[in-house]
């Protein structure tokens, strides 16, 4: 731990003979990385000295290793050039057409609340639904204690600590994938409701019933509104680059084989 603050204590003081965003804290033969070059790989992390150090020795790492492919000729090896060109193309396009859309397309609430109202059908249910929270507890007395705060009611200090401690996940189950992984009793349970604890090899098990829904109800438009959002970005994308293609057709001089059409 001393040679780590040593190193970041070297790293950054200030020094007499050269510039501080030019000093050279790392170099391999010719190649050198600079406290400006480090501060850029590192970004909002500048000051965690475990960051700046594991930084530098990757970059040292991957310096080492990139100068043994180009000792072995793979800089000259033209499959490899034509997969970085290729690479280049599509990254130039992608950043193209990403420009293009992001300045053309508006979706207001409007426009969602009708694609809603007017494609309500593809919003129903498949299968039941339980919108749940689920704790993996290490013992049986541990997950009592628990079920008997959510009882309770949800929220203090003390519920804060089990949610900080065992990162509980909140998901939807639906009845078919549950009863096919065994957890197909959690539909016998309520909304409010505490089902478990339910031991496994991977500890006790006990969940929360924040909601539940039948098979056949529509999902609301709070629960869809993010997935109707994309639909209509990527409707809106989808028809910006067939426009722009065409207008290139026309501004453009295109030749295609009839031996390929």
């Amino acid at each position: 731990m001393f040679l780590l603050y040593l190193f970041v204590f070297i790293l950054f003081s200030c020094s007499s003979s050269e510039n501080n965003a030019g000093s050279v804290v790392a170099r391999v033969n010719e190649k050198k990385l600079t406290k400006k070059q480090l501060a850029a790989l590192t970004g909002s992390r500048v000051n965690d000295s475990k960051t700046l150090l594991l930084t530098t020795n990757r970059w040292v790492e991957k310096t080492l290793l990139y100068n043994a492919a180009v000792e072995s000729g793979l800089k000259k090896d033209s499959e490899i050039i034509s997969k970085r060109d290729r690479f280049y193309e599509d990254l130039l396009v992608a950043s193209f057409l990403d420009i293009q859309t992001k300045n053309k397309i508006n979706i207001t609430k409007k426009d969602v609340s009708n694609y809603y109202t007017k494609n309500k059908k593809s919003f129903i249910r498949p299968d039941d639904e339980v919108f749940i929270k689920h704790f993996i507890l290490p013992s049986k007395k541990e997950s009592i204690k628990l079920k008997k705060i959510l009882r309770q009611g949800r929220g203090g200090a003390e519920f804060e600590k089990y949610v900080e401690k065992y990162n509980p996940q909140t998901k939807t189950l639906f009845r078919q994938t549950a009863e096919s992984s065994r957890v197909g009793f959690i539909f016998s349970g309520s909304a409010g409701e505490i089902v478990g604890p339910k031991k496994t090899g991977a500890g006790f098990h006990l969940f929360e019933i924040m909601q539940k829904h039948k098979k056949g109800s529509e999902r609301g438009l709070e629960l869809v509104y993010d997935e109707i959002y994309e639909r209509l970005y990527k409707q809106k994308s989808e028809a910006i680059v067939v426009s722009t293609i065409d207008s290139l057709y026309l501004s453009s001089d295109v030749f295609i084989s009839a031996e390929v059409r």
